[in-house]
């Protein structure tokens, strides 16, 4: 993805195929964010992000053990969740968000102003 550069926030990707983590890594430019894939994390170390944006394709059958996987490598990372099974009406900082046990939940396709709003308001906590 990018070179890391001191003093930037770090995203971590996760589950995105590489279409998405290219659009996300282009969105995230305009917070100054770098982005790092899942694959080009560390192995074995689970490394320093200040925020993890996780696509996952079924949460009703693979969502807690994808976030809590996550959660479980990088302990205090807020999470935002994306998924296309989310309903169009599903907030932010909501239900979803409460039951799958992440800072934040986003229905997909995700515009570039919501998904910048809501990674630039889990980053700010």
């Amino acid at each position: 993805m990018t070179a890391p550069t001191a003093g930037r926030q770090r995203v971590l990707v996760v589950g995105a195929d590489d279409e998405l983590a290219g659009l996300l890594q282009a969105w995230l430019a305009a917070l100054d964010c770098e982005v790092v894939a899942e694959a080009d994390a560390p192995a074995g170390a689970p490394g320093r992000f200040d925020a993890a944006i996780i696509d996952i394709p079924f949460p009703r059958q693979e969502g807690r053990d994808l976030v809590q996987r996550i959660a479980q490598r990088h302990p205090g990372t807020p999470i935002v969740a994306l998924s296309a099974m989310f309903f169009a009406c599903v907030e932010c900082f909501g239900q979803v968000s409460r039951a799958l046990g992440v800072s934040c939940a986003l229905p997909k396709p995700v515009s570039r102003e919501a998904l910048l709003d809501a990674v630039g308001r889990v980053l700010a906590r």
